[in-house]
């Protein structure tokens, strides 16, 4: 449930946001195609998209005629014939195929594909001149990733969007509205855990794409599919710039996934951010978060179980 409220409101913000961009007319739906249409496509964002009022699904593209659970909906994922005459749209196999016939029917693009392909897509996304919405970790390359932004930075009228989903939720507005406003002071330092039983998804043997670096990837496991929410959270709270990283991880024996990792930072005001993370935490049927931010002022902690 708590993923399922997530991930509406990262897609009712995602929505709001393109509408605002674009100023569509008030009577118009923002028109959404989505690329790559795995279980967490069809457990979230398909149904979100359907549902809203605001929106309209166009398109599904995936290349394989039965995608893969991706971790999600075991058992229940649906083949694409199937997804398109529920939600009564056409199937293509590429996204070249689907821009070369109906590029003037949509406004944004939503890419759930495998994170090794977000940054081929999401380019031709915005060369077509249409808003992006991407799944998390925005890429699986820094080079990939700084010529995502550098193309969207060339065109300012679009929107590109990376669906952190803890980064669309109240406590998160609410964290960043007191450190942007001086409540803390200037912050010093951030130190962050985050812990999740997901030994099934980055040891399983039917879970390879969480696990198994492809084309440009320079690794894969928990910091990819995990940590890059903790990191979404502290830097869009805290608008703090890495000048420094030093990593170390743990590695699945079996999968050869970081399942354990540590991070420490160095910004370039001269703050500080640590950050572990937990990925084969035992199962009690939640995960763990828990951030700190200390400022010359004050300190903040946001944390639960998730």
């Amino acid at each position: 449930k708590a993923l399922l409220l997530a991930g509406a409101a990262a897609a009712v913000a995602a929505l709001v946001y393109l509408r605002r961009r674009r100023a569509l007319p008030p009577a118009r739906r923002a028109r959404i195609a989505v690329v790559g249409c795995g279980g967490w496509a069809q457990g979230w964002h398909l149904p979100n998209i359907s549902n809203r009022p605001d929106a309209q699904l166009v398109a599904l593209v995936d290349p394989a005629d039965d995608p893969g659970a991706g971790g999600c909906l075991h058992g229940r994922v649906e083949s694409m014939s199937d997804l398109a005459a529920r939600y009564g749209v056409p199937r293509y196999k590429t996204l070249q195929a689907l821009l070369e016939e109906r590029r003037d029917e949509l406004d944004g693009v939503l890419v759930a594909a495998p994170h090794g392909h977000h940054c081929s897509l999401g380019l031709a996304v915005l060369e077509a001149g249409l808003h992006l919405l991407l799944e998390k970790p925005m890429c699986a390359d820094v080079g990939e990733a700084r010529a995502l932004a550098a193309a969207a930075a060339a065109s300012p009228q679009l929107a590109l969007l990376v669906n952190n989903t803890a980064n669309w939720q109240p406590g998160f507005l609410e964290a960043r509205k007191a450190v942007r406003q001086g409540v803390l002071g200037e912050v010093r330092s951030v130190s962050c855990v985050f812990a999740a039983p997901l030994g099934w998804l980055f040891e399983g043997a039917d879970h390879v794409r969480w696990s198994r670096s492809e084309g440009s990837m320079r690794g894969n496991g928990f910091g990819w599919g995990q940590l890059s929410h903790t990191f979404a959270w502290v830097f869009g709270v805290t608008g703090l710039t890495p000048a420094t990283v030093f990593a170390a991880a743990v590695h699945s024996e079996s999968t050869g996934a970081d399942i354990h990792d540590a991070l420490t930072l160095t910004c370039t005001n001269g703050a500080v951010i640590a950050v572990c993370g937990a990925g084969t935490a035992p199962d009690a049927g939640f995960k763990v978060v828990a951030n700190w931010v200390f400022g010359t002022r004050g300190m903040l902690h946001y944390g639960g179980l998730a």
